[in-house]
């Protein structure tokens, strides 16, 4: 993926030749006019004594911070903070307070409303220079006549040509003081705002374990329907044939119907194997990839569902049905849970990132914490260094959102 530093190292016509130092003046101007609210913030939480509650209303700057970033070519910054093992406000505050990110987020809000402000707005001077100075000079040149012979053509001509050269030269400066000033702005703004790598270990490590409990679960699940279900089929079936065996000499229509009966439970044992196949991993998945079994998933629901996916191609196997599973859970609570009357499913890849939504415009007020199956598919797509998002208020709609990273 191109970056403004990619696009530094690569030369000048790789720089000048793009859109790269218009997106660098658009992030340091932003920037400045972000510093001046953030200094001013920080000025009020100052004199109204709210420095102690300063770090916990850091969330909605910081949030746009990392959006920002985007700008300059970098990968989305996932939301460092982590949710908080108790509800409640308190329990939230004490959380917040402990997280080292949270720190980082107050110590950024205080470089940029200090030093990255004069940095910004310094860049953002530099670049509206020339275009003020330009239009004074058109204004001075306004009133001038024409020369009155040659030599002063000539002269005025080495004049003109040595003030482009000077204005292009200038130009180049500029260009690359401004790329500069964003690239190291937008260096230290992931420095301090991105997930801390000892976090990153910690949450992959806590996923890893409810993974290999789930795994274990689902592995006893499967045992289960096994011995319950395709099992007890099976060996009704034999019996069945035994029967069967038996009146084959002496009493045919009888075999003949048991014989029937055992077509029956063969079938019955077959399709209780199919789901339980389908439940493990479909075979559509294997085969067409995801959008063939997410319209297979829409066919089979009982709720209607509109499906749009733009996919480029095939997918990583592990991304697509970790894809798969998030959306047959939103399916099923869709039509369990939340009544609904339609499901919308969207999707793409953008920017090196699988983005999948499900909406349903149901009662909402789902929550993971009440066994709705999301808890571990959270686990799931978390160890894929993915993020699964949840909105649903009282009343709807429900929209579940799945996004990881991208790989063919």
């Amino acid at each position: 993926m191109t970056t403004l530093w990619a696009a530094l190292r690569g030369g000048p016509q790789r720089l000048l030749t793009s859109l790269w130092p218009v997106r660098a003046l658009a992030y340091v101007f932003t920037g400045a006019v972000l510093g001046a609210v953030t200094l001013v913030w920080l000025l009020v939480a100052l004199v109204a004594g709210l420095v102690v509650g300063a770090p916990a209303l850091t969330a909605p700057l910081a949030a746009l911070e990392r959006r920002r970033l985007l700008l300059l070519g970098d990968p989305p910054v996932p939301d460092p903070h982590r949710r908080p093992d108790r509800p409640g406000l308190v329990a939230w505050l004490r959380h917040r307070y402990a997280e080292p990110v949270t720190w980082r987020e107050l110590a950024y809000l205080v470089l940029h409303g200090t030093l990255l402000l004069v940095l910004d707005a310094t860049a953002a001077a530099l670049a509206a220079g020339p275009m003020l100075a330009l239009g004074f000079g058109t204004v001075t040149r306004s009133g001038t006549g024409a020369p009155a012979d040659g030599v002063d053509v000539g002269v005025a001509a080495v004049t003109a040509i040595l003030a482009v050269v000077e204005v292009l030269v200038a130009a180049v400066a500029i260009v690359y003081a401004v790329s500069l000033a964003a690239a190291a702005h937008g260096a230290l703004a992931r420095l301090l705002l991105a997930p801390g790598e000892d976090a990153t270990v910690r949450t992959l490590t806590r996923s890893r374990v409810r993974l290999i409990d789930a795994f274990e679960v689902e592995r006893r699940r499967i045992e289960r329907d096994l011995h319950d279900g395709a099992q007890q089929h099976l060996l009704e079936l034999g019996v069945t044939l035994v029967a069967a065996d038996l009146h084959l000499d002496d009493d045919p229509a009888a075999a003949r119907s048991l014989l029937r009966r055992a077509a029956d439970q063969a079938a019955s044992a077959l399709t209780e194997l199919r789901e339980l196949v389908r439940g493990i991993h479909p075979r559509v998945l294997t085969d067409l990839g995801l959008a063939a079994a997410v319209a297979e998933l829409a066919d089979r629901s009982a709720t209607p569902v509109a499906v749009s996916l733009d996919l480029p191609g095939r997918l990583s196997s592990t991304v697509e049905s970790t894809v798969y599973f998030v959306v047959a859970e939103a399916l099923a609570n869709a039509a369990k849970h939340a009544r609904a009357s339609e499901v919308q499913i969207t999707g793409g890849v953008r920017g090196g990132r699988l983005r999948v939504r499900v909406r349903d415009d149901g009662v909402g007020g789902a929550d993971p914490d009440r066994g709705t199956g999301l808890a571990g598919l959270a686990d799931r797509v978390d160890a894929l260094a993915g993020t699964l998002t949840l909105s649903s208020p009282a009343g709807g709609p429900t929209v579940l959102t799945v996004e990881l990273p991208w790989t063919g």
